[in-house]
């Protein structure tokens, strides 16, 4: 059962990101040996069974049955500084305000592990399958319980797994093409206090939300190798929809508890790699990654008649990623990489503190070493520096009727997010 309330159903997809390693609330975590690139490469370079979650075509250059387990450990570093009050206004002009509260808080997003777990299985020269199970959306952020603007952001936690199962057919003069199905099991949990709105009791919940659904979608994925030394690749990963059923309590139903409907996307993407193996021991490759977030253009929950409970506008706009990465062989047992990306944010329009999404820069290193020539381990270190973000955020709290005219009453808060983050992988890759 999922519990709405309204502040819930506004914020069940505004998750405080600054913490996620891709913009707004996306992971690019998929695999340590990628990380150690900055996941440059991604759609062409066939290092483990991890192609399984970045582009199914690239099954086709495995020769043996392969499995890869391991995850990334993410420690994020994310203030916010500001302050946050309530005005009034009247044809836009203020007549009252509240005395302005301090909204500073500290380490809002909580250490995590993003597992993975990989295998791909070559059935005949030309033809293989694989499956592979990830976390490629999710974060988790807490303030304090007595936190002044509590209204826009509490504890947040939601982990979206995706499932997938895919194939991929080697078509001849150098193109392999791939396809893969997602089953994406999403649980969120979600709670918000009234902070400087109730003075007297600021801990008080004002709405909590604890549910789960599942999503289905599908992912295409093309290689060309020009010569042996040389791959480009292209895959694309469809929209994955969630329709979250439950419970509303706000000023629509008279703070009754009804029936709330809100249906939410997770956005689709596409990226193009390249990998060129310059030397007998240097290679380089590269990614540019666009996100469709412009799908995200506002939340919007109903009851079972199709009334309107609330909307609210988020205005997301799509998102690049580029990426270059660098890797070499000192020794046969032994492979070094490297890595730069640069990540856009998609909430340009409409921040909010709750999605402290902001324009990053990542630096990495990593590396593979062959205990075997059936058993290796990756290690990656990603340093991920985002810019500082200041803006105001604000929502309508009730209006009346003062002299004939509409007096507002908003919840304002004017706010600086900054962030940084570490990042450090381990997988183990074994060939059957």
């Amino acid at each position: 059962m999922n519990k709405f309330t309204k502040t819930a159903l506004a914020s069940i997809f505004t998750f405080s990101a600054a913490g996620a390693s891709a913009a707004a609330f996306q992971l690019a975590e998929v695999s340590t040996s990628g990380l150690g690139m900055a996941y440059a490469g991604n759609a062409a370079v066939a290092d483990n069974a991890s192609v399984v979650a970045t582009n199914p075509a690239l099954m086709t250059k495995f020769k043996q049955v392969e499995v890869s387990v391991g995850g990334v450990y993410v420690d994020a570093d994310v203030d916010v500084e500001g302050s946050f009050g309530t005005k009034t206004t009247v044809n836009g002009n203020v007549i009252a305000s509240s005395p302005v509260s301090d909204a500073n808080a500290k380490d809002i997003i909580p250490s995590a592990i993003v597992p993975n777990l990989y295998v791909v299985a070559p059935v005949s020269e030309r033809f293989a399958v694989g499956g592979g199970v990830n976390v490629n959306y999710g974060l988790k952020s807490e303030f304090p319980t007595n936190y002044s603007a509590g209204v826009f952001a509490g504890k947040t936690e939601l982990t979206a797994v995706n499932y997938n199962l895919s194939g991929a057919y080697d078509l001849g003069y150098g193109f392999s093409f791939g396809v893969g199905l997602n089953a994406v099991h999403a649980k969120a949990t979600l709670e918000r206090h009234f902070g400087a709105l109730n003075p007297m009791a600021p801990t008080a919940t004002a709405s909590r939300l604890k549910g789960d659904k599942w999503g289905f979608g599908w992912n295409v994925g093309l290689t060309y190798d020009i010569n042996e030394n040389n791959r480009l690749g292209v895959a694309y990963h469809s929209p994955v929809d969630l329709r979250f059923k439950g419970k509303y309590v706000g000023t629509q139903s008279t703070n009754v508890e009804i029936p709330g409907r809100l249906n939410l996307e997770l956005p689709a993407y596409w990226e193009i790699s390249g990998y060129h193996k310059l030397t007998e021991k240097l290679a380089v490759q590269y990614s540019y990654k666009k996100t469709h977030w412009n799908s995200f253009q506002e939340l919007r929950a109903i009851d079972n008649n199709g009334k309107v409970l609330l909307q609210k506008d988020e205005k997301f706009n799509n998102n690049s990623r580029i990426a270059l990465g660098v890797s070499y062989d000192v020794i046969e047992a032994l492979t070094l990489r490297a890595g730069i990306a640069y990540d856009e944010s998609a909430s340009v329009a409409h921040p909010s503190i709750s999605i402290p999404d902001t324009d990053r820069t990542w630096y990495t290193l990593g590396a593979t070493y062959r205990f075997t020539p059936n058993l290796s381990v990756d290690l990656a270190y990603a340093h991920l520096r985002g810019s500082k973000n200041t803006f105001i955020e604000s929502q309508v709290l009730g209006a009346q009727l003062q002299n004939g005219a509409t007096a507002v009453t908003s919840a304002v808060g004017e706010l600086k997010v900054k962030s940084t983050a570490n990042l450090y992988g381990l997988n183990v890759n074994y060939k059957f």
